[in-house]
């Protein structure tokens, strides 16, 4: 096996929740010290952040249970503390100063709130300090047990633009920042641990941010990023999971576990539907070519994991996954005159970018007098008012239709590009079952082909499409 000078660790909420939970991510971290230093980056702990949601939500209004949700908060991270660090160590009472200081400005944030309009960089500074809090206890605690931690809060590091609650980070900037700041601590033998806080960055007028879904995945794929040429490094997301599988287990029972993928593949699954990780992450890694994987919390030391590489695997399956969003709607927008009328689709893009509106599969007509889009279902109502109330499609000779009874089926795999009739018995399968096909579209990568169907058949579907060419 591999050694690694440097290993960048992503522990969720749920690794953090009670002693046990702790236990085990106290246990992991041991075993991996042996052979390498570790750079922790961590979640707030579970339920802290839809807590503090809540706190800014009521902010804004009357502030009514806002002192109710405090109370909550500092039981949670004061009955951590109390639990797992040795009143005696100095390192409880750091803990625990911190602690009172940062509720303090959390409250005071909440009066600024009730003064001022609603604001998105408020609710980001008021969100950003549940990881603030945890990994600063975390990094106490392990001080506490002999293991040297260094805390650092992501803003110091992490620069982003200003697109509060779903940032992006500035990788050039960020890179120079983390080398400066944090080499030195990984070269010394003062510390053998970073304890980096997930979820969050900064603008460059040191406005805090959020990094969106997936936030503390990210954070690590940018650690691992902004010191891959100084350190042969990888990245560990442990995860409730033991990594990607082939298929939805709950629509297909015999879905089995991706042993090893490329970043494209995983980009592929991530975006049709799997939540393991953030397709942004994954791209992140990609860029800077670093091994990930994909490891069972519960099971740290078991054969079964996913590991993610650039390296395409060649293998007898042509095709690796089934992927699939069950519940989607279909917007048809059609019209004789589109051929006539440049940039349609352009100011379709446009208007639904305006609207935060995330499109998920596109066909287009050869003729060019329809497109096809595929949206998140509950997008649906809003889309529909949308481009009924437009200057544009409101307006001129155009008919729309919406259709939220249908499903998304993508059919995954690199070796797709290079093996002929792949599409064809794709639809030969389908046919065979009487699947209508709604609508198609196929990358010119051909990493993957991608189907909409009714929903009612998508279990089927899916069924079908896998024993047929995986199962």
């Amino acid at each position: 096996m591999e050694n690694y000078d440097l290993v960048v660790m992503k522990f969720g909420g749920s690794c953090l929740q009670d002693i046990d939970s702790f236990s085990q991510t106290t246990k992991i971290i041991k075993d991996y010290l042996k052979k390498s230093k570790i750079i922790v980056v961590t979640s707030a702990f579970k339920g802290i952040t839809d807590k503090l949601i809540d706190f800014y939500n009521r902010s804004c209004g009357d502030g009514n249970s806002c002192a109710e949700i405090i109370e909550d908060i500092k039981d949670i991270h004061k009955k951590f503390i109390n639990e797992n660090i040795d009143k005696e160590k100095p390192e409880f009472n750091k803990a625990m100063n911190f602690f009172d200081v940062n509720i303090k400005d959390l409250i005071q944030l909440g009066r600024v709130v009730r003064l001022l309009r609603p604001s998105l960089d408020i609710q980001d500074l008021i969100i950003s300090y549940g990881e603030k809090l945890s990994t600063y206890i975390i990094s106490q605690y392990f001080n506490s047990i002999g293991i040297p931690s260094e805390f650092i809060s992501s803003d110091e590091i992490i620069l982003t633009d200003d697109n509060f609650s779903n940032a992006l980070p500035l990788l050039d900037e960020t890179e120079k920042l983390v080398q400066n700041r944090i080499t030195p601590i990984i070269n010394s033998d003062k510390y053998d641990l970073v304890c980096v806080t997930g979820f969050y960055g900064s603008t460059k007028d040191k406005k805090i941010t959020t990094l969106g879904r997936g936030g503390t995945d990210l954070t690590a794929a940018i650690m691992a990023y902004s010191l891959s040429s100084i350190f042969n490094c990888k990245v560990i997301y442990w995860k409730d999971v033991k990594g990607f599988l082939n298929a939805d287990p709950r629509i297909t029972e015999h879905a089995s576990l991706l042993n090893q993928i490329s970043y494209l593949e995983a980009k592929e699954l991530a975006f049709f539907g799997s939540k393991v990780l953030h397709p942004l992450c994954l791209d992140v890694n990609e860029k800077g070519n670093i091994p990930s994987e994909i490891r069972s919390f519960n099971n740290p030391n078991s054969n079964e994991y996913t590991k993610i590489t650039k390296e395409i695997i060649k293998s007898k399956r042509v095709i690796k996954a089934i992927a699939s969003i069950q519940r989607l709607s279909m917007v048809t927008i059609e019209s004789g005159t589109m051929i006539s009328l440049p940039g349609t689709v352009a100011k379709l893009f446009n208007l639904l970018a305006e609207n935060n509106i995330n499109i998920k599969f596109i066909s287009q007509s050869s003729s060019e007098n329809n497109v096809t889009i595929g949206i998140d279902f509950e997008d649906s109502m809003k889309v529909s008012y949308i481009l009924r109330n437009s200057d544009w499609f409101g307006k001129q000779w155009f008919s729309i239709k919406i259709d939220n009874d249908i499903s998304l089926i993508a059919v995954i795999g690199a070796a797709m590009l290079h093996t002929r009739g792949i599409a064809g018995k794709i639809f030969t399968v389908l046919g065979e079952q009487d699947i209508n096909i709604r609508a198609i579209s196929q990358g010119s990568s051909e990493l993957n082909i991608t189907i909409i169907i009714e929903r009612d058949d998508c279990k089927k579907a899916v069924n079908v499409l896998y024993n047929a060419f995986i199962g």
